[in-house]
């Protein structure tokens, strides 16, 4: 039988499904962004662009307001990506030790170290705080090491989305001239992003597969 994968694949472009696959090669779960009660619809849209842009498939948000992206300034980049949700600091630092995730925490402190110093070759989740107070306390205690992105003017920090984004472009090269690319996702869950993918590249995709295998089921 016709699989969902091969019938949308008959719907968009020889371009589109190249455009797929060269995304899902460059994708990791093994760099991911966490984001403590960043509450500017603008920055966390922002944040978000760049993770997907820079080949992230997981975010991770820790607090209880809500996290609502501008959609002008995310341009649709939140569809591509996960969101994990996580209420507090402790929740959030434990699914990602547990999954063997280094924990670094984004901080002007005495103890910080430059971003340079810090292995990008193994599973490395970068924090961010908010726009007024940074991280909480608590996730910098928890957190396995505070860095900083050195600055070299009068400016001690940058806006959050900035920051995000200088810190996972640094990352993500890093990576890349450790282990040779910035993909590295396992081949079951490369072939479920590539199916929902193709899901969210074909209007009415639900409609278009039940119909085909309708079709295919009359024709046997």
């Amino acid at each position: 039988m016709t699989t969902a994968t091969e019938i949308l694949e008959q719907f968009v472009t020889q371009r589109r499904l190249e455009r797929i696959d060269a995304v899902l090669a460059s994708r990791t779960r093994n760099l991911l962004l966490v984001l403590e009660n960043v509450h500017d619809p603008h920055n966390q849209a922002a944040c978000m662009r760049s993770a997907e842009a820079l080949g992230l498939q997981e975010v991770h948000v820790v607090g209880r307001e809500g996290f609502s992206p501008n959609h002008a300034v995310v341009q649709g980049a939140d569809k591509w990506v996960d969101l994990e949700r996580h209420k507090t600091p402790a929740r959030c630092v434990d699914a990602l030790k547990k999954r063997g995730f280094t924990v670094a925490a984004a901080a002007l402190r005495p103890d910080a170290v430059p971003i340079s110093s810090i292995d990008f070759a193994k599973p490395t989740a970068l924090a961010f705080g908010n726009e007024h107070d940074g991280l909480s306390g608590e996730f910098l205690d928890l957190a396995d090491l505070v860095f900083v992105v050195p600055m070299l003017g009068f400016t001690q920090s940058f806006n959050i989305s900035v920051s995000a984004a200088i810190s996972l472009h640094h990352a993500v090269g890093e990576r890349v001239r450790k282990l040779g690319s910035n993909g590295d996702l396992e081949e079951a869950d490369r072939l479920a992003l590539r199916e929902k993918w193709l899901h969210l590249s074909v209007p009415l995709a639900e409609q278009v597969v039940a119909e085909m295998e309708k079709r295919e089921g009359k024709g046997r």
